[in-house]
């Protein structure tokens, strides 16, 4: 099972300009408070919503995802 990285996940509601919830993320409230201070932390995202660098973790993170996915696949033929 691949588990979702909480970071990418939150950005990725805050991308469709919608504001995270713990319960719609499905985190505990303090684990949630601890990833949102992260990401304003780590310049993200602020006020306005996202920034550049929340863009980049973004596409980076699929990026890997995609990677991965065909690394997976060469694997089981």
């Amino acid at each position: 099972m691949t588990s979702i990285d909480p970071v990418y996940e939150i950005l990725k509601v805050m991308e469709q300009e919608q504001r995270p919830e713990f319960r719609q993320i499905g985190m505990d409230p303090r684990d949630f408070r601890t990833v949102l201070k992260h990401i304003h932390e780590a310049g993200y995202a602020d006020a306005g919503g996202l920034t550049p660098s929340g863009q980049k973790y973004i596409q980076a993170y699929e990026r890997r995802l995609r990677s991965n996915s065909h690394v997976s696949r060469r694997d089981l033929a």
